[in-house]
């Protein structure tokens, strides 16, 4: 995380900004902002009711913020505090891909909510959860920030890690900092774990697509791309093509939805159609790392290498610091013959991260093919030293290496 390192050159300023970032007490947080935090429950197609989550109100946005998952499935949601019940005038931004849900709310008072920068959370940091777990209306909670994670089961999307208490019904609450400034929406718990909890970096939430999915056929099209998505994580590839195509039938320009049903033919072995998808996906949003890099996979298995490599190529353009394009431009390469080019992508890997021991073993299968038997034994000895259960499957060639650089057998 980066450090604010900000420099004061009058004392007035400086005087304004320490108050502007003054620490609150969690009942002070609570006091001030409890009517912010609503409790949410989503009504199906039937008109029934099919749980509860919680929600976020900003005020000056006229927003109301929950999880998608929290919505999936729903045609309407009835939002309360205590007593009062909240209009909204629809739904106006999704991101399914990372769980998120607005809408407009209308005519609710209650103190605006200062916006955080998630980009700054230090891990250590205090921060507070209020929701309303198994329905208890507004419950506050104390943690820490445990950690920082890229993305967590269905929800791809960076991810605060915290170890305040939540339960089911949190979905959708608000993660204050020690400022009492919004940095999260809660997003999901792990089973098992002991107060294993993440939260939807704001950031991230503020930057979701805004439009309007006010009528009912809409708003079943996202049912359809979230059944879609849960049927090809659970391995239904040929239903979750169908629900995909539901959704493109209403939503025809959308990329996203392209790339994950490319992914489903992809997982049924039929590249065709998935190259297809991909390209799709690709001529919507010239930008769209996720296709480039499902396109090269899909190129890689049809050994269609050189078209892998310019895919994982752009990849690394869009976003240079994106190691597994690295380690895939890398594999593809090694399986091409281009050794010199795969260990310079190898090492690339592994300046970003010295501990990945895949990214060894396969530099030593480069220089192996190389002749280079010293460097492929040094590659490998380091593979079995960060993850001993190489030691095995490494053994017979790592013999035959040390047999041809101790004859110097080319």
């Amino acid at each position: 995380m980066r450090a604010i390192a900000t420099a004061f050159a009058l004392l007035c300023i400086f005087f304004t900004s320490t108050l502007l970032s003054q620490t609150l007490k969690p009942e002070e947080i609570f006091e001030k902002y409890n009517k912010s935090i609503v409790v949410v429950y989503p009504i199906d197609f039937n008109g029934n009711s099919m749980g509860q989550g919680s929600g976020v109100v900003l005020k000056d946005k006229g927003w109301l913020i929950t999880n998608f998952h929290v919505f999936a499935g729903a045609e309407k949601l009835i939002v309360v505090h205590g007593e009062d019940t909240l209009s909204y005038d629809g739904i106006i931004g999704v991101d399914i891909e990372k769980d998120i849900v607005l809408a407009q709310i209308v005519g609710y008072e209650c103190e605006t909510i200062p916006i955080g920068n998630s980009d700054n959370i230090k891990i250590g940091e205090e921060v507070y959860a209020i929701g309303s777990p198994m329905g208890l209306e507004n419950s506050i909670t104390k943690g820490i920030v445990s950690g920082y994670r890229q993305s967590l089961g269905d929800v791809k999307s960076s991810l605060i890690q915290i170890d305040a208490s939540l339960s089911p019904g949190s979905s959708g609450g608000a993660i204050f900092n020690s400022n009492g400034e919004l940095i999260g929406i809660t997003a999901l718990g792990l089973r098992g774990g002991n107060n294993l909890n993440f939260a939807i970096p704001i950031n991230i939430v503020m930057n979701v697509d805004m439009g309007n999915y006010s009528d009912q056929k809409k708003l079943q099209a996202l049912n359809y791309f979230y059944q879609g998505k849960n049927l090809y994580d659970e391995g239904e590839n040929s239903q979750a093509v169908e629900y995909f195509g539901k959704y493109l039938e209403i939503f025809p320009n959308d990329h996203k939805a392209y790339n994950y049903r490319g992914l489903a033919y992809f997982a049924s072995k039929k590249f065709d159609n998935a190259l297809k998808d991909f390209n799709k996906s690709i001529s919507i949003s010239r930008a769209y790392a996720p296709a480039y890099n499902n396109r090269g996979e899909t190129y890689y298995k049809m050994e269609e290498y050189e078209k892998a490599v310019k895919d994982f190529s752009m990849v690394i353009k869009l976003y240079p610091d994106n190691v597994q394009a690295y380690y895939s431009r890398g594999i593809v390469r090694l399986a091409d013959g281009d050794n010199d080019e795969a260990v310079e992508d190898f090492e690339k890997v592994l300046k970003y991260d010295p501990s990945n021991a895949d990214a060894y073993v396969n530099m030593g299968i480069a220089y192996y093919n190389e002749k280079d038997y010293e460097k492929a034994l040094s590659s490998w000895k380091k593979a079995i030293k960060i993850d001993p259960s190489y030691k095995p499957r490494l053994q017979n060639i790592m013999d035959l290496a040390d047999f041809y650089w101790q004859y110097n057998v080319k």
